[in-house]
């Protein structure tokens, strides 16, 4: 694997926002063990910031965005310990750096470029299996959102069926592509099968968020 120079560096605040990293550089930096991601750019990021970073793996067009909190910094002086920081990535983060993982290692997934999320709360109902949970989003995209509910871990993988509530009737088929916890409560993130009357409804919606000013994360 390349292990070059970046391409793509974006600031905003000293926090970087967007990433290209080659495959053997992220794996160095992923920690799942410790749901943490160390990061060159986080050398001078101030301890408990915020930060919402898009990372493209290098050599794959496949992009997603971490959000985490920076938690530790070095500033170091030997190749062995480069200076840096640490972004920790609790719950659907987690996920998602596991998603970047599975790209890096040259594994199979679902699809190659997330679009663009946007911070919205919906209500929903979701159907897994014989059971149907009440839901909330924590993002929502055209094909795809994060979500949290009370209930039992969903199976990465497996087919759910999410609905909004009185806004449209008829079930939207969707994928699990990643699972986990946040603070002991249960979340996911869903890729859309996008098709149908359904999502059409669904897209219309978020593009109604996005001209009311949803923030970009």
């Amino acid at each position: 694997m390349n292990s070059g120079k970046r391409v793509s560096r974006e600031v905003n605040d000293g926090l970087p926002t967007a990433l290209e990293l080659w495959p053997d550089e992220f794996l160095a930096g992923w920690e799942a063990s410790a749901s943490r991601l160390f990061l060159r750019e986080l050398a001078e990021a101030p301890l408990a910031a915020k930060a919402a970073i898009r990372i493209t793996i290098c050599g794959t067009g496949i992009a997603a965005t971490v959000v985490g909190s920076v938690v530790a910094t070095r500033r170091g002086f030997s190749r062995s310990l480069p200076a840096g920081g640490y972004l920790a990535l609790p719950g659907r983060a987690a996920g998602t750096a596991r998603y970047l993982e599975r790209v890096a290692l040259g594994l199979p997934v679902d699809y190659n470029e997330r679009d663009p999320r946007y911070a919205v709360a919906w209500d929903l109902l979701l159907a897994a299996g014989p059971g149907r949970l009440g839901a909330r989003t924590q993002n929502v995209s055209a094909e795809g959102c994060s979500l949290t509910w009370r209930g039992a871990v969903l199976t990465v993988g497996s087919w759910v069926i999410v609905r909004r509530r009185r806004l449209f009737a008829v079930g939207l088929q969707a994928k699990v592509c990643w699972s986990a916890f946040d603070d002991g409560t249960p979340c996911a993130g869903l890729h859309l099968e996008t098709a149908g009357r359904a999502w059409l409804s669904w897209r219309t919606l978020v593009d109604r968020e996005v001209r009311r000013g949803a923030m970009l994360l």
